[in-house]
């Protein structure tokens, strides 16, 4: 995927085009942000103070590039879309990033913010096999992975070795020979996406590198490709997520909320009803990928494919219709809610690995696969809950649409609100703060039958898959704390976490007029008991990833 463009030119000539405001570089900006003048002002003031850098770092009279990455804000659809599940997130804010293609193949990686990101630097053949080419990308990045983990002089590079090294991988030979060899780049970055607030900063951060290296080298990926590389990409950095944030940040559109589906690709859109905002607010706790925090999230995607596996085992007569997590539902198998409630409670609630690998002998090369990306939960995988989780938050993604555009804004905040359910690890009880159970025991979903089965109205209703949250547990009490407050305040629809969790931010929907109480609301029972800076805000839908 690559945009039209002119190609690259002089610093000197791109600063001159962000001078004038009839200029076709501001012309750019209105498709990238509307009819929103303070983001367009705040955009030219970012891109330029990247270009000046990029001149006192590298020199005034280069040819460069500018590209545009951005940060996604996913407001139902979350854990899931590894599974096959669809996504609906907006994008908000920016990365800029000014790059040079050099005559050798050495990448220079620079931030306007230097103090907090360190110059880093890496020769691409240097980084890949010598000789031959990667055969599996998978196990490749893992044992890559497995060699730096005390390497601390390599941080936050490593997104950009992602993207340009996957690229180098898609163009080499069998022989190990490069086809093309790809150009090193003289890079320089700057962005306010927050950074470990589950805002994909991170993603923005490949994509703004993929899409420089795509440029400057004329390769050519068609769009709806480019979305899965660029999630196969990402697991340079040891993470085994989807691809649903490099979607978005591909398919940004200002003032819209996409609604992405996988497998095949399928983008739709739609609006947010008019008299309503979006309220981003950090818990000021950083939403790390490292150490343990990685391991909790390889761990419950392993809950999603152990859960699939045995599935598929008790339930042959489905196997053929069962490709992925999101097939478990009424409409794909033919049967009604009941017998998908027997399909979860078929499954265990908690195992070790020696027990998932006795009940799953046949599959014990994928399950030893799976086990290579994480160290084994002290608790066991909590196969049931984590997977009713992503039953129930597929039926829930597809519902966005309908809601947004028949103006339901009561259900499509329900939807936000028993996702983060799902995630709870705590709610409030008189007025104490205690741990939830997300625990869903035989008599739990033997109830949820009964009442499908009762013919009372309010029973089937309140039974419905979609109403339940599961147990996928990886909010924190901050969060909790973050949301509860949020929907406590008049005028709020829905409130929930982002991203992948432990730690970083949550969103909130609420009527135009309540968007500032719910501010308020936040700093008074939340931000200033700890003496933390109020980072809350409200945010609009941007464009996605373009080459300016």
């Amino acid at each position: 995927m690559t945009d039209e463009h002119p190609g690259p030119r002089s610093v000197g000539i791109w600063i001159e085009l962000l001078k004038y405001t009839n200029s076709e570089f501001h012309e750019r900006l209105e498709q990238i942000y509307g009819d929103n003048e303070e983001l367009k002002r705040q955009a030219a003031e970012m891109c330029l103070r990247t270009l000046e850098a990029f001149s006192i770092s590298y020199g005034g009279d280069r040819s460069v590039i500018i590209v545009r990455s951005t940060g996604r804000v996913n407001l139902v659809g979350t854990h899931i879309d590894h599974r096959g599940g669809s996504v609906n997130p907006i994008c908000i804010k920016d990365m800029w990033l000014v790059a040079e293609g050099r005559d050798d193949d050495l990448v220079l990686a620079k931030n306007v913010e230097s103090g907090e990101f360190a110059d880093e630097q890496f020769h691409i053949k240097e980084c890949l096999p010598a000789g031959k080419k990667i055969k599996d990308w998978d196990s490749w990045c893992y044992a890559e992975f497995e060699k730096r983990k005390g390497d601390a002089s390599v941080t936050w590079s490593n997104y950009v070795r992602a993207a340009v090294l996957y690229l180098q991988h898609l163009n080499t030979r069998d022989d190990g020979s490069f086809s093309p060899a790809i150009k090193g780049m003289n890079m320089m970055f700057y962005g306010n996406v927050p950074r470990a607030a589950g805002l994909a900063s991170s993603s923005a951060l490949v994509m703004a590198s993929a899409e420089a290296v795509m440029q400057l080298n004329g390769l050519r990926i068609e769009r709806g490709v480019c979305v899965e590389h660029w999630g196969f990409a990402e697991w340079y950095v040891g993470t085994r997520g989807g691809c649903s944030d490099h979607a978005a940040i591909i398919h940004g559109r200002p003032d819209k909320i996409l609604h992405i589906t996988a497998f095949p690709m399928r983008v739709d859109a739609a609006a947010l009803p008019a008299g309503h905002s979006f309220v981003l607010a950090h818990s000021n706790i950083e939403a790390k990928k490292q150490a343990g925090a990685r391991d909790v999230f390889n761990s419950r995607v392993a809950a999603y494919i152990f859960g699939g596996m045995c599935i598929r085992k008790n339930f042959p007569e489905y196997a053929d219709k069962l490709e992925r997590l999101r097939d478990v539902n009424p409409q794909r198998l033919g049967v009604d809610e009941i017998q998908i409630y027997r399909i979860v409670q078929s499954l265990p609630a908690s195992v070790s690995r020696a027990q998932i690998l006795k009940l799953l002998p046949e599959g014990e090369k994928k399950i030893r696969r799976v086990f290579r990306s994480h160290n084994e939960p002290k608790e066991g995988y909590s196969i049931r809950r984590i997977c009713l989780y992503g039953i129930a938050e597929c039926i829930r993604a597809e519902m966005v649409v309908q809601c947004l555009r028949g103006g339901d804004m009561k259900t499509f905040g329900e939807l936000i609100s028993i996702s983060h359910n799902g995630d709870r690890v705590t709610k409030v009880v008189g007025r104490k703060r205690v741990p939830t159970d997300n625990s869903f025991p035989d008599a739990r979903l033997d109830a949820l039958i009964s009442d499908i089965e009762s013919g009372n109205p309010q029973r089937m209703s309140r039974a419905q898959l979609w109403r339940q949250g599961g147990g996928y547990n990886v909010s924190l009490p901050e969060l909790d704390m973050l949301v509860d407050i949020a929907l406590a305040t008049p005028g709020v629809i829905g409130a929930g976490l982002v991203g992948a969790g432990m730690g970083g931010c949550v969103v909130v929907v609420a009527e135009d007029e309540h968007a500032r109480q719910v501010i308020e609301n936040l700093a008074e029972l939340y931000y200033q008991p700890r003496n933390l800076p109020v980072e809350a805000e409200v945010v609009t839908p941007v464009g996605g990833l373009c080459t300016i």
